[in-house]
């Protein structure tokens, strides 16, 4: 979708769509707030219908006249940059059921907020809202079509840059959100790296591949063992970015690539397996993170990982009671062969640490079941040995709308993953505390570094549309992780 700044001097033929935001509050006056140019409204219809509620949508269509689309967002002191994304994210919905292809948006006055900031809430709310993933469709679907275009009427001297800015950001959303849609097949470890080689088209990006050979060559033990039961091939992806080749810091990235989780030996049941083509949404993220920082030319430095394996169950799948040794020397005891995410965590973390030495680290993985019971799907967990960089991340989920919440790292909790036969075990054989151990399992895996592991398992994938969130693939983490790279420069 196309967004396009234009100064607020309105012109319109009866054959264009305006859209009309209106609060509660502004619902009461309807007739003060409706432009100039657009008086027709009120001399039509009685609009004492109108109450401006959040998610409350009207479609007014007029002979000879614009059509309107008013869209209400809620009581303006709880209007947020949250509450502007839902509405605009409604009025995509309605629009695509009409086959509108060109709006006209007209700005809301919202006095605890900038116009630049509603500008982009609006925006990111359409642009994530016009999507849907039909590719396997043997009909098209007839009964929406995708809006091509918004004008977005705005004073403000920024405005084309910000919705330019916002598009690449929300483009790659949805190209993450469609990576994870895909099928097992057509996203397994070879195809992944075959993204992360044309991400890496993009200027000030790199990328190299470890295979198998070099995994063994680097005694990444974890990572091979949960691939063994697979005929891919494993992948570790490394994918850099230089946008300030005149500074030293550099961020690290790690991405959760488990291109299809059976669970292994340790065999998922119905009602869990059927969706685990989304156990890579972590790498897409990732990916897609670096591929939005180089197009916006973001001045800061990433190393980014990709561990990508299948976990597969053959008579060469690793076992409950095996013991493998990681990149760091240590000797894990697979407890369950169903928390092998944290595995090539583990191996990419230790990995990137050693060779890369980047000042700060982050992994993003849907690591586990405990984090969607602890949360839901709105929001994800986040551990970390830092404060500065927790605090840094969960204002870029409180921004972007892509909210996370940190949980405890306490050191007795380590006593839960000893082992009576390796330096620890991938699981707690009390089954508690879930998102916490798989943290504390990685913090292993960190040394010094300042660490964050972000667990997207509910916010990943939806079991139903939220706004302007689709079912199933979210694209999760992608404007987190930009918003947060932001930070950093």
């Amino acid at each position: 979708m196309k967004l396009i700044a234009k100064k607020p001097e309105f012109k319109f033929t009866p054959d264009t769509t305006i859209v009309l935001f209106i609060d509660e509050e502004q619902a009461r006056t309807i007739s003060a707030v409706i432009p100039g140019g657009l008086e027709f409204i009120d001399t039509t219809l009685d609009l004492s219908f109108v109450r401006g509620k959040a998610g409350e949508v009207m479609f007014l269509p007029f002979k000879d006249n614009p059509n309107i689309l008013m869209c209400g967002f809620g009581k303006p002191k709880d209007t947020t940059a949250e509450t502007l994304r839902k509405s605009a994210g409604n009025c995509i919905l309605s629009a695509r059921k009409r086959k509108i292809k060109k709006l006209h948006v007209l700005l809301p006055v919202v006095e605890s907020m900038k116009e630049e900031d509603v500008l982009t809430a609006i925006a990111e709310g359409m642009y994530l809202a016009n999507y849907s993933f039909g590719k396997y469709k043997a009909k098209k679907n007839n009964s929406e079509a995708d809006v091509d275009t918004a004008y977005m009427y705005s004073g403000s001297s920024l405005a084309q840059q910000l919705l330019t800015e916002t598009a690449v950001i929300c483009e790659n959303s949805l190209l993450c959100r469609n990576l994870v849609n895909e099928t097992s097949d057509n996203s397994n470890p070879m195809a992944i790296s075959k993204v992360a080689k044309h991400i890496a088209k993009q200027k000030g990006v790199t990328c190299s591949i470890l295979g198998r050979r070099e995994m063994e060559k680097h005694s990444m033990g974890l990572m091979l063992a949960v691939s063994r039961g697979s005929h891919y091939p494993p992948q570790c992806i490394i994918l850099k970015y230089t946008g300030n080749p005149g500074k030293k810091h550099t961020i690290g990235l790690v991405g959760k690539g488990v291109t299809f989780d059976s669970g292994g030996i340790n065999l998922k049941p119905s009602g869990n397996i059927e969706t685990m083509r989304s156990d890579m949404a972590g790498a897409a993220a990732c990916l897609y993170a670096v591929k939005t920082a180089a197009e916006l030319k973001l001045k800061v430095n990433i190393v980014a990982a990709i561990p990508c394996v299948e976990n597969m169950i053959t008579n060469s799948s690793y076992r409950p009671g095996d013991v493998f040794r990681a990149y760091n020397g240590k000797t894990v005891e697979i407890g369950n062969t169903d928390a092998e995410g944290r595995l090539i965590l583990a191996d990419a973390l230790a990995y990137t640490i050693d060779r890369y030495k980047p000042d700060v680290i982050v992994d993003v993985a849907t690591l586990t079941g405990a984090c969607v019971v602890c949360f839901g799907e709105l929001v994800a967990g986040l551990l970390s040995t830092s404060d500065e960089l927790s605090e840094n991340l969960f204002l870029a989920g409180e921004k972007t709308g892509e909210r996370l919440w940190r949980l405890p790292l306490y050191r007795e909790y380590d006593e839960d993953i000893k082992s009576d036969i390796a330096d620890i075990c991938n699981i707690s054989p009390k089954k508690q505390a879930g998102s916490i151990i798989g943290g504390i399992f990685l913090k292993h895996f960190v040394k010094k570094t300042p660490w964050a592991h972000i667990d997207i398992a509910g916010t990943a994938w939806f079991s139903k549309r939220r706004g302007y969130l689709p079912k199933n693939a979210t694209g999760y983490g992608v404007r987190l992780l930009t918003d947060f790279l932001k930070r950093c420069e």
